[in-house]
């Protein structure tokens, strides 16, 4: 069954009578487990639902028109949890006292079917596999790393036997459930050989395979009796890039389709731009760090036309704050900013402090080192940027952007992709952004309680 939260006044659910707290267990005689039951049940336009309220239970009967919501908000679902240790888990490399929801490792099919989280399916029955295929759960999103059987159990750090990737694969594809595969790089365990065995072997399973996504692994300060890993330095990086390419370039003469992607930060370190946006086809991994800077300096190109040029007077002084890996490509829109406009903006790319220099994204900034940054500036305002706080306004060590900017004693909003777009918002409109996109499990709709798995 799945229990309601809140129903939007004049929709569909309120019209059928549902109240909060009644709980769904049947539409059209198939049982209701969760949101993903619940949405494929009542696709049909003729519904009968079965619902329980205090302890009596008894049906409705609906019609919805095509394309209808029903306005319900549901409550939390509770999450499968990862029964891996892999020797690259940034969760394993994080400090106490940060919000409890990013300590929980999911490894839940479900969610990477309603929100794009990774996999490793390892944690699932045959009865989720079947779920999969008869739900249509696609695409998939794969955490792989390494398909030579021997090799992944080591990076997966298991101990117990591991269901084989290339099997599980080779069934999903073979009732074409799309899926989508990250490969997180690790100096001397996953590169060389063992990367070309690992893509030859995805690059069969084409095009129910349709993208391979290659991505440095980040170490941070906290590795204390962890598995010995190094960074991947400028020399790996280019390797890395070099492999990523030429397996994209056999990939496009084979297939018509470049297949096998790098990692944004693998072309800022070695390269210092990005390539344009053909090479992403339709952006399969945007979310993954695979062509978002593309993205944004598209949109840039596109609306920078629009900067605005009637400012409000109290915003003629800005701070941009980034990562240091986005430094190399925001110093020439901030300039760009700064000509059209007028404005004095300031790039603060800056070190992570909190989990050590070796994170350079932007997506892994907390509040201690904005704050560090910010403190006692000048600044009529401060933009940050939009992955490092949540969808709830809070960054990764649970401060709100109003206790923030308290701190800090400077105005803050939180940016969008289109600079642009957050230029006029800030400068013209006044507006304050309070929240961002990076995601959290709370936010996604999920618990952190344990849902039982085979391992």
């Amino acid at each position: 069954m799945i229990a309601i939260k809140e129903i939007e006044p004049g929709t569909l659910a309120d019209r059928a009578g549902l109240e909060p707290g009644d709980r769904i267990l049947k539409i059209n005689g198939a049982s209701v487990d969760d949101l993903i039951d619940f949405q494929v049940n009542s696709s049909e336009e003729t519904l009968t639902i079965e619902v329980e309220r205090a302890s009596q239970v008894y049906e409705l009967e609906v019609e919805r028109l095509q394309g209808e919501s029903f306005g319900l908000q549901f409550e939390e679902m509770r999450l499968r949890r990862c029964n891996n240790k892999c020797v690259f888990c940034f969760l394993h490399q994080m400090p106490g006292g940060m919000r409890r929801s990013l300590y929980f490792e999911d490894d839940d099919y479900r969610l990477s079917f309603l929100h794009g989280s990774y996999v490793t399916l390892t944690n699932m029955a045959n009865k989720d596999l079947e779920r999969i295929v008869e739900q249509r759960l696609s695409p998939q999103y794969i955490s792989v790393h390494a398909t030579d059987p021997e090799l992944r159990q080591q990076m997966l750090g298991r101990r117990k036997a591991t269901p084989p990737i290339l099997s599980r694969i080779e069934w999903l594809a073979s009732h074409e459930i799309e899926m989508h595969v990250q490969i997180v790089l690790c100096p001397d365990w996953n590169d060389g050989d063992a990367l070309d065995q690992t893509i030859s072997d995805l690059k069969s399973f084409y095009p129910s395979v349709r993208s391979i996504a290659l991505v440095p692994v980040g170490l941070t300060r906290f590795r204390s009796h962890l598995p010995e890993l190094r960074a991947v330095d400028e020399h790996k990086a280019s390797e890395y890039l070099q492999q990523a390419e030429g397996w994209g370039d056999r990939c496009q003469s084979d297939l018509g389709e470049r297949l096998v992607f790098a990692a944004d930060e693998l072309f800022l370190r070695c390269r210092g731009t990005v390539p344009e946006a053909s090479y992403y086809s339709d952006f399969p991994q945007i979310e993954n760090g695979i062509g978002i800077v593309r993205d944004f300096l598209d949109a840039w190109e596109v609306n920078r036309s629009s900067l605005p040029v009637s400012i409000l007077p109290q915003r003629r002084h800005l701070a941009v704050v980034t990562g240091q890996l986005a430094r190399i490509f925001l110093e020439p829109v901030i300039a760009e900013a700064e000509r059209t406009t007028g404005l004095k903006i300031d790039l603060l790319a800056l070190e992570n402090d909190y989990f050590g220099h070796g994170i350079t994204v932007s997506g892994l900034l907390t509040g201690a080192d904005i704050e560090a940054r910010l403190k006692g500036g000048d600044w009529d305002m401060a933009i940050l940027p939009p992955n490092c706080i949540n969808g709830d306004g809070v960054t990764l060590d649970d401060l709100t952007i109003p206790e923030l900017a308290r701190r800090c004693g400077v105005p803050i909003s939180v940016g969008d992709y289109d600079f642009a777009a957050t230029l006029k918002r800030c400068l013209v409109d006044g507006e304050a952004k309070l929240s961002g996109r990076g995601r959290q499990l709370s936010e996604l709709g999920f618990t952190i309680k344990d849902e039982g798995g085979t391992s």
